[in-house]
């Protein structure tokens, strides 16, 4: 029940954390998926709705991708499009509020489970502060992070609704809200596990029969929920997206990418929009054998210390992070890892800190004269949500967000091409050029820096530096449409009308989409 005091707390969750982030409501729509998804989306209309469900959320775009299938998040942008149109400040507010109304849902959830006031302010607290949302907040793309936690969460708060009451409405809730989540994004399939584990973990009854039997109660809808989910899937994704990288090298490396994310959360300095993060081509020392050690004596921890909570948090830790380590296999190389991907893991270990501080044996000790148990968490709870309002400011322009980028990781190619991108349309082209000439001393093969580096020096007249480095980029990945179209235009430009058609006849065999840009220039 929530009473006068605690209808307070949950008014103050949301002031603070509207509060933390507001410096966002003035930035516009971020140059990174949002002018793809929201500004320049076609889709985003009542007659093309029923078509999300059926489709790749880029489909619109590009029917090559194929992977992702988040209906629900096109739902939201649509609805917000129709509202707000592109009003930028409005769209920041209500992915503002939408995370706010997680922070109020993680409140909930403490409740119920830490079963004492304090301890669960604590725990909304650390995940209204922390930094490592700034990303899923911020840029109205990455909404998809509190839009699957409205519902995950939601799912969990009716399961154990339906634990206390026994109503079968609750319980058709969990699966319903299991069903939405999914829809959104594919960490919720944590979820069905996560109920399944409470079940076993606190079980009404102690004998193994009735556990089990109690774990199929509890699991049988959200695993339905999952089931419909995987049709759908399947029925949008109509082929078998082939992995870009190979197994071997993803299982080589999701040992160390799973620290790497737990390590954000639990010390989240040198965040930033990419990261140094790459696949291993061996299991080496450091990439892989040491942080497999490291995660194995975490695991016998947990084991040894023999306490229900704790293991629950650890799963809850961990499982949403499994689905994001299976996407590796398909995602591109230098972009493997995003502080976005940490949201629903961070939920728990913003239970196990409020939990864990229960449980030190501070008795009637006070700090600065107030009881320890009050005073211990304030100190960092200020300090993360410095440290988001800092990260914030990084989201302001394109410039700045990519800075902070390359800063964080300088050899990350996607991010040294995208801040050259970002200075050649601010005007500084001779910035630009020399950070692409950099760039392909790192790596001369990279398509992307091929491209944007020829069609760049295209624009200052340097035609024949230009068709070199877009001969190269249509070399590395003849896949892409528009480095033949590119390239067909410098040709022209150079009078050389007749390798430019030859040049857009080759594209249109090897492109892979987007020909209808080569059949144009042909026509011309």
């Amino acid at each position: 029940m929530l009473n006068r005091r605690r209808w307070i707390m949950i008014v103050l969750l949301v002031a603070v954390t509207v509060l933390i982030h507001a410096r966002a409501i003035g930035f516009g729509f971020c140059v990174c998926d949002d002018q793809h998804q929201i500004v320049h989306n076609t889709t985003l209309n009542w007659h093309a709705a029923p078509g999300y469900f059926v489709k790749d959320v880029w489909n619109f775009k590009d029917p090559q991708y194929r992977n992702y299938y988040r209906p629900l998040f096109l739902v939201w942008l649509l609805v917000n499009f129709k509202a707000l149109a592109l009003h930028a400040a409005w769209w920041h507010v209500t992915s503002l509020l939408l995370h706010a109304a997680v922070v109020v849902q993680v409140y909930l959830l403490a409740l119920r489970l830490l079963r004492n006031d304090w301890l669960a302010a604590v725990s909304a607290w650390l995940f209204a502060a922390h930094p490592a949302h700034v990303e899923s907040v911020v840029w109205l793309s990455g909404v998809t992070e509190p839009l699957v936690a409205v519902f995950f969460l939601g799912s969990l708060l009716t399961y154990l609704r339906w634990r206390e009451s026994g109503k079968t409405t609750a319980l058709a809730a969990c699966g319903a809200l299991t069903l939405l989540a999914l829809l959104c994004k594919e960490p919720a399939l944590a979820g069905p596990v996560l109920i399944a584990s409470y079940e076993w973990l606190f079980p009404r009854a102690e004998n193994s029969a009735a556990r089990l039997k109690g774990v199929a109660q509890a699991a049988w809808l959200p695993l339905a929920a999952v089931a419909v989910y995987f049709v759908l899937r399947v029925n949008a994704v109509r082929h078998v997206v082939a992995p870009s990288n190979p197994a071997l090298p993803v299982l080589w490396s999701a040992p160390g990418l799973l620290l790497k994310f737990l390590g954000m959360l639990c010390w989240p300095s040198g965040l930033a929009f990419y990261h140094a993060d790459r696949i291993l081509t061996a299991p080496s020392l450091v990439g892989f054998w040491l942080p497999l050690a490291v995660l194995v004596a975490l695991a016998g921890l947990v084991w040894r210390m023999g306490d229900r909570m704790i293991a629950f948090c650890a799963l809850g830790l961990v499982l949403p992070l499994l689905p994001v380590l299976m996407g590796v296999l398909t995602f591109p190389h230098d972009d493997i890892v995003h502080d976005r991907y940490t949201y629903l893991s961070s939920i728990f270990l913003a239970l196990l800190a409020g939990y864990v501080l229960g449980r030190l044996p501070l008795g009637n000790r006070t700090v600065l004269n107030r009881p320890a148990v009050v005073m211990l968490p304030l100190a960092p709870i200020c300090l993360l949500a410095a440290l988001t309002a800092v990260q914030v400011e990084w989201w302001q322009s394109g410039l700045s967000l990519f800075t902070r980028a390359v800063d964080v990781a300088p050899e990350n190619i996607r991010a040294r091409n995208l801040l050259a991108n970002e200075y050649f349309k601010a005007g500084a082209v001779d910035r630009a050029l020399s950070l692409y000439a950099r760039t392909l001393e790192l790596d001369p093969n990279k398509w992307e820096t091929n491209f944007s580096a020829g069609v760049t020096l295209a624009s200052v007249g340097q035609l024949a530096q230009a068709e070199a480095l877009l001969r190269r980029s249509t070399e590395e990945d003849p896949t892409m449409a528009l480095g033949f179209a590119q390239l067909a235009d410098v040709l022209r430009a150079e009078g050389k009308n007749g390798e430019a058609q030859q040049v857009l006849q080759q594209g249109l065999l090897s492109a892979d989409g987007q020909k209808e840009m080569l059949r144009e220039r042909l026509g011309k």
